[in-house]
């Protein structure tokens, strides 16, 4: 793959930058614009002549002067316009070597097709280029049959699976050529940020994967050197497997090489690995997999090379021959793959599917790869959708899952952790897989098809989808469907007996202006259903926006049971939110009628495990075991490192002067306290006393409602405790709604 001399001159770039579409505001990304000028300059860096590029870009209106000042002369980046470039314009350039880079969402479209969305896409039509028939253009005669000795194609966007219902708004992606791929020896080198189903992280306003291959193309390319790509590729895979080890990212590129003498994907880098030294048992096993593997292969010519190919779709490793391999190279191949000897028996079983696979090799896979029941695709599969399930919604799913198997012990919330240990708790061969129990389980709670927001309904959906196919594989799609019935059954008596979580949330904006306006939205949710109530984009004064929540909860809410959350910033915790008047048919407070909290989100992302670890102690705990915070101390430093010394305690109780309340919520708040009781009034007398009345041993589940009853009766009494006490409840499972997840490619 190097090239030892090379005119840059004789370089063509086209560069695709969508930033902006004509869906909603969540489809804005941040980073291809810049990640594409990035492109841009390394390659006029090296001499090739601006004129050879062509810059399409749709960007942000923040990004547009940088565009513009880079290359005035650049192109919209609608599909006309893509059209024109690809289409005519590609005929006429006379070069050795053609650059293509595009950056912006991409989704799976139907049929499995890749489709890099332009920017007329809406959230109800998804119009986008298919990246695969991209790649037969580039070996039509389009490009001079002669000339364009290689092209490089570099594509930074996700590759996923969108939920059922949104999946159904991608259209077909649009074809640009049905001409006969006339050279098939034109060196073709196709860089993808991910893998089929994945995702394209930006970081920083800029894409990841762009940033990597930069960087090491600028490193390959020192002194206008021609780069050599295999070692490029090397060193992006290298840097992905540290991010991977080091940070827990979970994206994986993957590269497709055509020259004439090979045509797939093709893993540079060291020889293919052979898995870990075997002991006497493990020798055992290889050798009866190899004979059953071996059996199965001599059955028909040229059943191997077919399961070659089967596996080569699968693998990330290069196989071990390029024609037929024996029954021992692909036990090896498989072996170095996470989940491959299940997998190459399934390739032997879908070429020879009327001749059972030999129980001993079914026995010598859980041997060589213990606990294994999986396809790699399917692993890689759950393990994404998992990834794209929210922190609240993923800690939701590991609490059904121990919900299904009471007295299992499973890991902390995370995908890959997680999947593996459900994986492993393998039942009978004629009885569902826990995993399968479990993800139906999760399913059944989560809300009905398109009545939930964000991707936790979305993805449970797809969860579904995935479930059944694994259960179909393994002949097992009637215990499936008569779970995913008792789940179904479960999940609606709790529903009818209500038991189904009920609240209304209520941001307030910070307050702007003179007049302390405030924007608002309000939500109802009912388990995971999520209505959208009010969203008041112009600030109004409190008064008015009190008016407005009166009348939304006497039309969602429930007196006495619907939980009424506050979300505010932290300078706003002491805003008396329970006092706030209900007037229809007479006036009374707000906490009367129903249990009001107050939330902050400021300073809990830096340290969320804090956060979900102290709320776990919330279950079983009792009023007693909050802790009383000493009222001498009121400093940031000190109330943090005294709560560090109580890492388990379930809430704070605080008697702290109202000069430093502020700097004690700020300690708490990071320190990921979720329970937080305090006395609202100025003065500190009493203070004590009140705070006493309210708490006790009861369960501190019951505390929202164990307040509310003591507010409603500081109506009839002005004197009573609980007209000044306040309550930050803050469950990290309930957030607020979130948007579209389009935050990635």
């Amino acid at each position: 793959m190097r090239e030892p001399e090379h005119d840059w001159r004789r370089t063509h770039a086209v560069i695709v930058a969508v930033e902006q579409y004509r869906g909603s505001a969540d489809w804005t990304l941040d980073g291809p614009v810049k990640d594409a000028l990035g492109m841009r300059s390394w390659l006029t860096g090296l001499g090739v002549p601006p004129a050879n590029i062509r810059l399409l870009a749709s960007p942000k209106e923040e990004n547009r002067a940088a565009l513009q000042e880079a290359d005035p002369g650049h192109r919209a980046a609608d599909s006309g316009t893509v059209r024109e470039v690809f289409m005519d314009e590609l005929r006429r350039i006379d070069a050795d070597w053609l650059w293509i880079y595009w950056a912006g969402h991409g989704v799976q479209a139907p049929g499995g097709r890749w489709s890099l969305l332009y920017p007329e896409t809406r959230d109800t039509d998804m119009r986008g280029l298919d990246a695969h028939n991209l790649m037969s253009l580039l070996r039509t005669e389009h490009l001079p049959r002669q000339g364009v000795q290689r092209v490089t194609v570099v594509i930074d966007a996700c590759w996923r699976a969108l939920p059922a219902r949104a999946h159904e708004m991608v259209a077909d992606p649009e074809n640009l050529t049905r001409g006969n791929e006339v050279n098939r020896d034109r060196e073709i080198f196709w860089m993808r940020a991910c893998r089929p189903g994945a995702v394209a992280k930006n970081q920083q306003g800029a894409g990841v994967f762009s940033s990597v291959l930069l960087g090491q193309l600028a490193v390959a390319s020192g002194g206008g050197a021609a780069p050599d790509l295999g070692r490029v590729w090397q060193g992006v895979q290298d840097e992905f497997r540290r991010l991977h080890e080091e940070e827990g990212l979970r994206q994986f590129p993957t590269v497709h090489i055509s020259d004439g003498t090979r045509d797939g994907e093709v893993p540079l880098g060291p020889s293919v690995p052979t898995g870990p030294p075997l002991d006497e048992p493990g020798r055992r096993a290889h050798g009866k997999l190899a004979a059953s593997v071996a059996g199965l292969l001599a059955a028909e010519p040229g059943r191997a090379a077919r399961v070659l190919v089967r596996l080569a779709e699968e693998f990330t490793t290069a196989p071990p021959v390029t024609e037929s391999p024996s029954a021992g190279e692909l036990v090896d191949w498989a072996l170095a793959e996470h989940h491959g000897a299940v997998t190459l028996l399934d390739a032997l079983a879908q070429e020879a599917p009327g001749e059972p696979v030999p129980a001993p090799a079914q026995g010598a896979c859980q041997v060589l790869q213990p606990g294994r029941w999986l396809l790699r695709a399917e692993y890689d599969a759950l393990v994404a959708l998992l990834d794209r399930l929210t922190p609240d919604r993923l800690a939701d799913f590991a609490d059904a899952a121990r919900a299904e198997l009471p007295g299992v012990g499973l890991p902390p919330a995370a995908p890959g952790p997680l999947a593996d240990a459900l994986e492993e708790l393998l039942r009978t061969p004629h009885q569902l897989p826990q995993l399968l129990r479990a993800v139906e389980r999760f399913a059944a709670a989560e809300s009905e098809p398109g009545t939930g927001t964000g991707t936790g309904a979305g993805t449970a959906e797809t969860l579904r989808e995935w479930s059944l196919g694994c259960a179909v594989r393994i002949g097992l799609e009637g215990a499936l469907r008569d779970r995913r019935a008792e789940a179904e059954e479960r999940a609606a008596s709790a529903d009818a007996a209500g038991a189904v979580d009920e609240r209304v949330q209520i941001r307030l904006h910070p307050a702007v202006g003179s007049g302390r306006l405030r924007a608002y939205d309000v939500w109802a949710r009912r388990g995971d259903r999520v209505e959208s109530l009010a969203t008041v984009d112009t600030p109004a004064p409190l008064e008015e926006i009190q008016r407005g929540v009166d009348e939304l909860l006497r039309t969602h809410a429930r007196s006495q049971e619907t939980l009424v959350e506050f979300f505010v910033a932290a300078a706003d915790l002491e805003l008396d939110v329970h006092c706030w008047p209900l007037t229809t048919p007479f006036e009374r407070s707000l906490g009367t009628d129903y249990p009001v909290v107050v939330r902050c989100g400021e300073f809990r992302a830096e340290q969320r495990h804090l956060w979900l670890r102290r709320w776990q102690a919330v279950e079983g705990a009792s009023t007693d075991d909050l802790y009383r915070l000493p009222a001498h101390l009121v400093s940031s430093k000190h109330v943090y490192g005294d709560l560090q010394a109580r890492e388990d305690v379930p809430g704070v109780v605080m008697t702290t002067p109202a000069r430093a309340r502020p700097e004690v919520f700020t300690a708490c708040l990071f320190g990921g306290v979720p329970v937080l009781v305090w006395h609202g009034a100025h003065e500190r007398d009493g203070a004590e006393a009140e705070l006493e009345a309210l708490l006790g041993t009861e369960s501190l589940r019951s505390l929202p409602q164990r307040l509310r009853k003591l507010r409603s009766a500081s109506d009839a009494d002005a004197a009573h405790p609980g007209r000044h006490l306040a309550l930050l409840w803050d469950d990290p499972h309930r957030p607020l709604p979130g948007p579209l997840d389009l935050s990635a490619p």
